[in-house]
């Protein structure tokens, strides 16, 4: 990686990851059965699960230029919480199938969140009840994963509380990322077409970018 001292241009490198974990989600025949329009909104809405989640799964421990980009566009306080998300990640890494898991849970979820105020973000799915009932297979099956490599049941639940609790941390690290891209429109209209088409335009070119890449 380089170092970065705008925002689009640390995004478009960051696209490939994005690229990537699109198609970890083409091969999930439960997000693969889910509509189209579907598909594309619970892409939009959890594009923050997707960073947070899969960036340290491919880079574990950030590259000190990764670091630098951080601190040049988003100030030391947010590179700061991006190296603690990476810290508290570091425990679970060692079982990626974990991360994995929960990265379709929370793709699966037809909840928002953005913190954007835009009216197709909030929008309820066409078709939620398929969507939670695929979440529901696979939260499942992550708690008997859970358990079948914990001492006990009490085990299992304190893991999984640790875990939701770092879900929660970066969802929060999330929105303040978030509100503050949404704010540069002029690195945006910079940005690749698949990093742009994740925040609303006045157009609908956006969803384009996405159909494209989500279709098996």
């Amino acid at each position: 990686t380089i170092q970065h001292t705008s925002v689009h241009t640390y995004m478009n490198e960051v696209s490939s990851e994005f690229h990537v974990t699109i198609e970890y989600l083409k091969l999930i025949p439960e997000f693969n059965n889910v509509i189209m329009d579907d598909k594309v909104r619970l892409i939009k809405n959890h594009i923050g699960t997707m960073l947070h989640v899969n960036e340290p799964l491919i880079i574990p421990v950030p590259p000190i230029n990764l670091v630098v980009s951080w601190t040049n566009i988003l100030g030391i306080d947010m590179s700061e919480r991006l190296l603690k998300r990476n810290k508290i990640i570091e425990q679970y890494i060692f079982d990626p199938v974990i991360l994995k898991v929960i990265l379709i849970i929370l793709i699966l979820s037809s909840g928002n969140c953005r913190n954007i105020d835009y009216i197709d973000m909030n929008q309820i799915c066409d078709d939620s009840l398929s969507i939670f009932r695929a979440q529901n297979i696979y939260v499942e099956l992550l708690w008997k994963y859970i358990l079948s490599r914990s001492p006990g049941e009490k085990h299992a639940v304190k893991f999984l509380n640790k875990l939701m609790l770092f879900l929660l941390y970066a969802q929060n690290l999330h929105l303040h990322l978030d509100y503050y891209v949404h704010s540069l429109k002029d690195e945006i209209k910079r940005m690749e077409p698949i990093m742009q088409s994740m925040w609303p335009r006045i157009d609908n070119k956006e969803d384009m970018n996405i159909t494209e890449d989500v279709t098996p």
